[in-house]
Protein backbone atom coordinates (compact mmCIF):
# COMPACT_ATOMS: atom_id res chain seq x y z
CA UNK A 1 0.00 0.00 0.00
CA UNK A 2 1.25 3.47 -0.95
CA UNK A 3 0.19 5.71 1.93
CA UNK A 4 0.83 9.42 1.26
CA UNK A 5 2.77 11.34 3.88
CA UNK A 6 0.58 13.37 6.19
CA UNK A 7 0.78 17.11 5.68
CA UNK A 8 2.83 19.58 7.66
CA UNK A 9 3.06 23.35 7.72
CA UNK A 10 4.90 24.65 4.66
CA UNK A 11 3.67 21.92 2.30
CA UNK A 12 2.41 22.79 -1.18
CA UNK A 13 -1.08 21.73 -2.25
CA UNK A 14 -3.02 22.19 -5.48
CA UNK A 15 -6.63 22.97 -6.38
CA UNK A 16 -7.84 21.68 -9.74
CA UNK A 17 -11.21 21.35 -11.50
CA UNK A 18 -12.08 18.10 -13.29
CA UNK A 19 -15.86 18.24 -13.45
CA UNK A 20 -18.57 20.92 -13.66
CA UNK A 21 -17.73 24.57 -14.33
CA UNK A 22 -17.41 26.81 -11.30
CA UNK A 23 -20.47 28.80 -10.29
CA UNK A 24 -18.92 30.26 -7.13
CA UNK A 25 -15.40 31.03 -5.98
CA UNK A 26 -13.33 29.16 -3.41
CA UNK A 27 -11.45 32.10 -1.91
CA UNK A 28 -12.53 31.02 1.56
CA UNK A 29 -10.96 27.62 1.00
CA UNK A 30 -7.65 29.20 -0.03
CA UNK A 31 -7.70 31.35 3.10
CA UNK A 32 -8.40 28.36 5.34
CA UNK A 33 -5.73 26.18 3.74
CA UNK A 34 -3.23 29.00 4.13
CA UNK A 35 -4.25 29.34 7.78
CA UNK A 36 -3.30 25.68 8.12
CA UNK A 37 0.18 26.66 6.96
CA UNK A 38 -0.18 25.31 3.42
CA UNK A 39 0.93 26.95 0.19
CA UNK A 40 -1.91 26.81 -2.35
CA UNK A 41 -1.38 26.53 -6.10
CA UNK A 42 -4.45 26.88 -8.31
CA UNK A 43 -4.60 25.14 -11.68
CA UNK A 44 -4.31 27.52 -14.61
CA UNK A 45 -7.53 26.22 -16.20
CA UNK A 46 -9.73 26.07 -13.11
CA UNK A 47 -11.94 28.98 -14.13
CA UNK A 48 -12.33 27.92 -17.75
CA UNK A 49 -15.76 27.08 -19.13
CA UNK A 50 -16.65 24.70 -21.94
CA UNK A 51 -20.39 24.28 -21.86
CA UNK A 52 -21.18 22.30 -18.68
CA UNK A 53 -17.53 21.60 -17.90
CA UNK A 54 -14.67 23.50 -16.27
CA UNK A 55 -12.83 23.72 -19.55
CA UNK A 56 -12.20 21.15 -22.26
CA UNK A 57 -11.27 17.58 -21.39
CA UNK A 58 -7.69 18.39 -22.40
CA UNK A 59 -7.54 21.46 -20.15
CA UNK A 60 -8.89 19.56 -17.17
CA UNK A 61 -6.48 16.70 -17.80
CA UNK A 62 -3.53 19.08 -18.03
CA UNK A 63 -4.23 20.73 -14.67
CA UNK A 64 -4.67 17.46 -12.80
CA UNK A 65 -1.76 15.75 -14.54
CA UNK A 66 0.53 18.65 -13.69
CA UNK A 67 -0.46 18.37 -10.03
CA UNK A 68 0.08 14.60 -10.07
CA UNK A 69 3.47 14.97 -11.73
CA UNK A 70 4.80 17.73 -9.48
CA UNK A 71 6.75 16.15 -6.58
CA UNK A 72 6.40 19.34 -4.53
CA UNK A 73 2.59 19.00 -4.40
CA UNK A 74 1.62 16.95 -1.34
CA UNK A 75 -2.17 17.00 -1.74
CA UNK A 76 -4.68 17.73 -4.49
CA UNK A 77 -8.01 19.33 -3.62
CA UNK A 78 -10.74 19.32 -6.24
CA UNK A 79 -12.68 22.50 -6.86
CA UNK A 80 -16.16 20.97 -7.09
CA UNK A 81 -18.12 17.92 -8.22
CA UNK A 82 -20.99 17.68 -10.68
CA UNK A 83 -20.00 15.51 -13.63
CA UNK A 84 -16.99 15.14 -15.86
CA UNK A 85 -14.18 13.35 -14.03
CA UNK A 86 -14.94 9.96 -15.59
CA UNK A 87 -14.56 11.54 -19.04
CA UNK A 88 -10.85 12.08 -18.38
CA UNK A 89 -10.04 9.35 -15.86
CA UNK A 90 -8.67 6.79 -18.31
CA UNK A 91 -6.49 9.43 -20.03
CA UNK A 92 -4.50 10.27 -16.90
CA UNK A 93 -1.07 8.85 -16.13
CA UNK A 94 -1.04 7.71 -12.50
CA UNK A 95 2.50 6.36 -12.53
CA UNK A 96 4.03 9.54 -11.03
CA UNK A 97 1.44 9.38 -8.25
CA UNK A 98 2.49 5.85 -7.34
CA UNK A 99 6.14 6.92 -7.15
CA UNK A 100 5.31 9.92 -4.97
CA UNK A 101 1.91 9.38 -3.32
CA UNK A 102 -0.15 12.44 -2.39
CA UNK A 103 -3.57 12.92 -0.85
CA UNK A 104 -6.49 13.33 -3.24
CA UNK A 105 -9.42 15.08 -1.53
CA UNK A 106 -12.98 15.32 -2.80
CA UNK A 107 -16.46 13.79 -2.98
CA UNK A 108 -19.50 13.51 -5.28
CA UNK A 109 -18.23 13.21 -8.88
CA UNK A 110 -14.71 12.86 -7.47
CA UNK A 111 -15.72 9.44 -6.13
CA UNK A 112 -14.52 8.13 -9.50
CA UNK A 113 -10.96 9.26 -8.89
CA UNK A 114 -11.10 8.15 -5.25
CA UNK A 115 -12.10 4.69 -6.48
CA UNK A 116 -9.18 4.82 -8.94
CA UNK A 117 -6.79 5.77 -6.16
CA UNK A 118 -8.07 2.94 -3.97
CA UNK A 119 -7.71 0.50 -6.89
CA UNK A 120 -4.06 1.57 -7.07
CA UNK A 121 -3.77 0.84 -3.33
CA UNK A 122 -3.19 4.48 -2.49
CA UNK A 123 -5.45 5.85 0.26
CA UNK A 124 -7.32 9.08 -0.41
CA UNK A 125 -9.92 11.25 1.33
CA UNK A 126 -13.66 11.48 0.82
CA UNK A 127 -14.26 14.98 2.12
CA UNK A 128 -15.09 18.60 1.29
CA UNK A 129 -14.19 20.10 -2.08
CA UNK A 130 -12.78 23.61 -2.40
CA UNK A 131 -16.16 25.30 -2.86
CA UNK A 132 -17.49 23.67 0.33
CA UNK A 133 -14.45 24.17 2.57
CA UNK A 134 -15.47 26.94 4.93
CA UNK A 135 -19.17 26.14 5.12
CA UNK A 136 -18.88 23.98 8.26
CA UNK A 137 -16.16 24.45 10.87
CA UNK A 138 -16.50 20.93 12.30
CA UNK A 139 -16.02 19.34 8.88
CA UNK A 140 -13.02 21.59 8.22
CA UNK A 141 -11.42 20.79 11.58
CA UNK A 142 -11.76 17.05 11.06
CA UNK A 143 -10.36 17.35 7.55
CA UNK A 144 -7.37 19.26 8.82
CA UNK A 145 -6.81 16.78 11.65
CA UNK A 146 -6.97 13.87 9.24
CA UNK A 147 -4.61 15.44 6.69
CA UNK A 148 -2.09 16.31 9.40
CA UNK A 149 -1.93 12.79 10.79
CA UNK A 150 -4.69 12.14 13.30
CA UNK A 151 -5.76 8.49 13.03
CA UNK A 152 -8.58 8.11 15.57
CA UNK A 153 -12.00 9.67 15.03
CA UNK A 154 -15.38 9.53 16.73
CA UNK A 155 -18.33 10.80 14.70
CA UNK A 156 -21.95 11.16 15.83
CA UNK A 157 -24.68 9.28 13.99
CA UNK A 158 -28.20 10.47 13.41
CA UNK A 159 -30.00 7.92 15.55
CA UNK A 160 -31.84 5.19 13.66
CA UNK A 161 -33.43 1.97 14.83
CA UNK A 162 -31.91 0.36 11.73
CA UNK A 163 -28.29 0.93 12.80
CA UNK A 164 -26.66 -2.44 13.45
CA UNK A 165 -24.12 -2.19 16.24
CA UNK A 166 -20.85 -4.11 16.25
CA UNK A 167 -17.16 -4.11 15.37
CA UNK A 168 -15.50 -4.75 12.04
CA UNK A 169 -12.27 -4.11 10.20
CA UNK A 170 -11.13 -3.54 6.64
CA UNK A 171 -10.74 -0.62 4.26
CA UNK A 172 -13.50 1.95 3.87
CA UNK A 173 -14.40 1.95 0.17
CA UNK A 174 -17.05 3.70 -1.88
CA UNK A 175 -18.56 7.16 -2.02
CA UNK A 176 -21.31 8.31 -4.35
CA UNK A 177 -23.59 5.40 -5.30
CA UNK A 178 -23.95 6.41 -8.94
CA UNK A 179 -20.18 6.57 -9.38
CA UNK A 180 -19.72 3.26 -7.56
CA UNK A 181 -22.11 1.54 -9.97
CA UNK A 182 -20.52 3.34 -12.92
CA UNK A 183 -17.12 1.93 -11.92
CA UNK A 184 -18.17 -1.70 -12.35
CA UNK A 185 -16.28 -3.16 -15.29
CA UNK A 186 -13.86 -0.23 -15.48
CA UNK A 187 -10.28 0.21 -14.25
CA UNK A 188 -11.52 1.91 -11.06
CA UNK A 189 -14.01 -0.83 -10.16
CA UNK A 190 -14.78 -0.91 -6.45
CA UNK A 191 -13.30 -3.79 -4.42
CA UNK A 192 -15.62 -4.69 -1.55
CA UNK A 193 -14.44 -8.12 -0.37
CA UNK A 194 -13.54 -7.85 3.31
CA UNK A 195 -14.07 -4.09 3.22
CA UNK A 196 -16.47 -1.51 4.66
CA UNK A 197 -18.85 -0.02 2.10
CA UNK A 198 -19.58 3.71 2.38
CA UNK A 199 -22.56 5.09 0.46
CA UNK A 200 -23.95 8.59 -0.16
CA UNK A 201 -26.13 10.09 -2.87
CA UNK A 202 -27.89 13.23 -4.04
CA UNK A 203 -30.73 14.07 -6.41
CA UNK A 204 -31.88 10.53 -7.18
CA UNK A 205 -35.29 8.87 -6.95
CA UNK A 206 -36.02 6.15 -4.42
CA UNK A 207 -36.45 3.59 -7.19
CA UNK A 208 -32.98 4.50 -8.45
CA UNK A 209 -31.48 3.86 -5.01
CA UNK A 210 -33.16 0.46 -4.97
CA UNK A 211 -31.92 -0.27 -8.50
CA UNK A 212 -28.34 0.59 -7.57
CA UNK A 213 -28.45 -1.54 -4.42
CA UNK A 214 -29.83 -4.40 -6.49
CA UNK A 215 -27.03 -3.88 -9.03
CA UNK A 216 -24.41 -4.13 -6.28
CA UNK A 217 -26.02 -7.33 -5.03
CA UNK A 218 -26.27 -8.86 -8.52
CA UNK A 219 -22.57 -8.35 -9.24
CA UNK A 220 -21.46 -9.74 -5.88
CA UNK A 221 -20.36 -6.47 -4.27
CA UNK A 222 -22.37 -6.95 -1.05
CA UNK A 223 -22.02 -10.57 -0.03
CA UNK A 224 -18.50 -10.39 1.44
CA UNK A 225 -18.66 -6.98 3.12
CA UNK A 226 -17.14 -6.52 6.57
CA UNK A 227 -19.41 -3.59 7.42
CA UNK A 228 -21.18 -0.56 5.97
CA UNK A 229 -21.53 3.18 6.57
CA UNK A 230 -24.60 4.99 5.26
CA UNK A 231 -23.92 8.68 4.74
CA UNK A 232 -26.14 11.53 3.62
CA UNK A 233 -28.88 10.90 1.07
CA UNK A 234 -29.95 14.37 -0.06
CA UNK A 235 -32.79 15.61 -2.26
CA UNK A 236 -34.11 12.09 -2.82
CA UNK A 237 -37.45 12.06 -4.64
CA UNK A 238 -40.43 9.75 -4.97
CA UNK A 239 -42.70 11.65 -7.32
CA UNK A 240 -45.64 9.25 -7.20
CA UNK A 241 -45.14 8.23 -3.57
CA UNK A 242 -45.07 4.56 -4.49
CA UNK A 243 -42.28 3.79 -2.03
CA UNK A 244 -43.78 3.78 1.45
CA UNK A 245 -40.43 3.14 3.12
CA UNK A 246 -37.43 5.33 3.93
CA UNK A 247 -34.13 5.35 2.07
CA UNK A 248 -32.57 3.57 5.05
CA UNK A 249 -35.19 0.83 4.86
CA UNK A 250 -34.55 0.40 1.13
CA UNK A 251 -30.82 0.01 1.76
CA UNK A 252 -31.23 -2.27 4.77
CA UNK A 253 -33.38 -4.68 2.75
CA UNK A 254 -30.09 -5.54 1.05
CA UNK A 255 -27.68 -5.19 4.00
CA UNK A 256 -29.64 -6.66 6.92
CA UNK A 257 -29.34 -10.30 5.70
CA UNK A 258 -25.54 -9.94 5.76
CA UNK A 259 -25.43 -9.65 9.58
CA UNK A 260 -22.69 -7.03 9.53
CA UNK A 261 -22.30 -3.76 11.47
CA UNK A 262 -24.10 -0.93 9.65
CA UNK A 263 -23.68 2.70 10.74
CA UNK A 264 -26.69 4.69 9.54
CA UNK A 265 -26.83 8.47 9.61
CA UNK A 266 -23.22 9.62 9.24
CA UNK A 267 -23.24 13.21 8.00
CA UNK A 268 -21.00 12.66 5.00
CA UNK A 269 -22.01 13.72 1.52
CA UNK A 270 -24.06 16.53 0.01
CA UNK A 271 -24.93 18.46 3.17
CA UNK A 272 -23.17 21.33 4.94
CA UNK A 273 -21.57 18.89 7.35
CA UNK A 274 -19.36 16.44 5.53
CA UNK A 275 -17.23 14.37 7.87
CA UNK A 276 -14.06 13.19 6.08
CA UNK A 277 -13.17 9.51 5.65
CA UNK A 278 -9.96 7.89 4.45
CA UNK A 279 -10.82 5.65 1.52
CA UNK A 280 -8.64 2.58 1.01
CA UNK A 281 -6.78 2.51 4.32
CA UNK A 282 -7.07 -0.33 6.84
CA UNK A 283 -9.08 0.56 9.91
CA UNK A 284 -11.01 -0.82 12.85
CA UNK A 285 -14.61 0.33 13.13
CA UNK A 286 -16.97 0.34 16.09
CA UNK A 287 -20.65 1.09 15.50
CA UNK A 288 -22.90 1.98 18.43
CA UNK A 289 -26.44 3.33 18.39
CA UNK A 290 -25.32 6.94 18.10
CA UNK A 291 -21.55 6.88 17.42
CA UNK A 292 -19.09 5.71 14.83
CA UNK A 293 -15.52 5.19 16.02
CA UNK A 294 -12.81 4.81 13.38
CA UNK A 295 -9.21 3.86 14.16
CA UNK A 296 -7.07 3.99 11.03
CA UNK A 297 -4.09 1.63 10.85
CA UNK A 298 -0.87 2.70 9.14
Amino acid sequence: MNIPKFLKSGDNVAIVATAKRLESDFLKAITILEEWGLNVEVGSNVHNQQGYFAGTDEERINDLQQALDDPSIKAVFFARGGYGTTRILDLLDFRPLLKQPKWLVGFSDLSSILLQSAALEMPCIHGPVAVTIGQDQISDKNLRDLLFGRLNFEYPLIESSLTTIGDCSGKIVGGNMSLICESIGAANEIETEGNILFLEEVGEAKYSIDRMMNKLRRVGKLEQLSGAIIGSFSQITDAQSYFKVSIEEIIMEYLAPLNIPVAIGLEAGHENRNYPLIIGMDCNLTVSSDRLVINYLR
